[in-house]
C-alpha cells in the first residue's frame, strides 16, 4: 500500500523499507497504545517493582514465578503486593500455554484492606517477527477471582499485545497494551464491561544471558461504578529472569 503521492519507484526498498517500517510501528506504538480516553477522572503517581522468572524443568514444561510491589498515593503508599506462580506447556515454539494461581493484597488508605485469591490460564504466542527485529507478541490470560469474606466469584478477561524492537545494541524498544474486562458482576464491585486498560513504553536492556530489565512508563485507566474513573501514572521496573 502506498500513501497518496508515493511513486512506486520511489518506495524504499531493502534496509531502508524496514527502518520505514519500525518507524511507522513505533508511531502506531506511541498514538494508538497510549491512547487514553480524555475523560475527567482523579489521578494518582505510582511506582510498581515487579520481578518475574521463567524456570525450564523439563523440554516442555516452564515454572513462573512472579512478584510485584505498587507504591500508590503519590508513592506514599504500599497499596499492593502479588504473588503469581504457574506452569506452562510449551505447545510450540512460539506458543505456551499456562495455568496458575495469584495472591493480591490491597492496602489503600483508610481500614478498607482485602485479600484476593485468583486462579488463571493463559496462552503466550507469537504474532509476527523472530525476537531479533520488530516482533509483535500477545498474552491471553482469563481468571477467576475471589475476595476473602465474599462468596460470588468473578471472571475477567485480558488481552495484552505487546510491541519489540532493536534501536540500539541490544536494548530494544518496548510498546505494549492490555485491556482488563470484567466478565460478570459480583457483590463485591465487580462489573461486566471494561474495568481497566494499561499502556506501557519503555526499554528493554539485558544485564546479562539471563537478566534482562525493563524501566518505563505505565498508564493505567482505571474505570469504576459510582465515582469518577481513575488515571494511575506509573514508574515501572521490571526484572525479568530466565533459566
Amino acid at each position: 500500500m502506498f500513501e497518496i503521492g508515493e511513486r512506486r519507484s520511489d518506495y524504499p526498498t531493502g534496509k531502508k523499507r524496514k527502518t520505514l517500517i519500525v518507524r511507522r510501528a513505533w508511531l502506531f506504538a506511541f498514538t494508538a497504545f497510549l491512547a487514553t480516553p480524555a475523560l475527567a477522572a482523579d489521578e494518582d503517581t505510582q511506582a510498581w517493582i515487579a520481578a518475574n522468572a521463567t524456570i525450564g524443568v523439563s523440554k516442555n514444561i516452564v515454572v513462573w514465578l512472579e512478584g510485584q510491589a505498587r507504591f500508590t498515593d503519590n508513592v506514599g503508599n504500599l497499596g499492593q503486593v502479588l504473588f503469581r506462580p504457574g506452569v506452562g506447556l510449551k505447545l510450540g515454539p512460539n506458543t505456551t500455554a499456562y495455568v496458575g494461581y495469584a495472591y493480591i493484597h490491597t492496602d489503600p488508605p483508610g481500614p478498607a484492606k482485602s485479600n484476593e485469591h485468583r486462579a488463571w490460564q493463559q496462552l503466550s504466542f507469537r504474532i509476527a517477527g523472530n525476537g531479533k527485529g520488530l516482533t509483535v507478541t500477545g498474552r491471553s490470560r482469563l481468571e477467576q477471582r475471589w475476595i476473602e469474606g465474599a462468596n460470588d466469584m468473578g471472571w475477567r478477561y485480558r488481552q495484552q499485545l505487546r510491541l519489540t524492537a532493536p534501536i540500539g545494541g541490544k536494548v530494544r524498544g518496548v510498546a505494549w497494551s492490555e485491556a482488563f474486562i470484567a466478565l460478570d458482576d459480583t457483590s463485591w464491585g465487580q462489573r461486566s464491561g471494561i474495568d481497566r486498560w494499561r499502556n506501557f513504553v519503555g526499554v528493554a536492556v539485558p544485564v546479562s544471558k539471563t537478566v534482562t530489565v525493563e524501566p518505563g512508563y505505565l498508564n493505567q485507566y482505571v474505570v469504576r461504578q459510582g465515582a469518577a474513573d481513575r488515571i494511575h501514572h506509573v514508574a515501572s521496573f521490571t526484572l525479568s529472569a530466565k533459566f
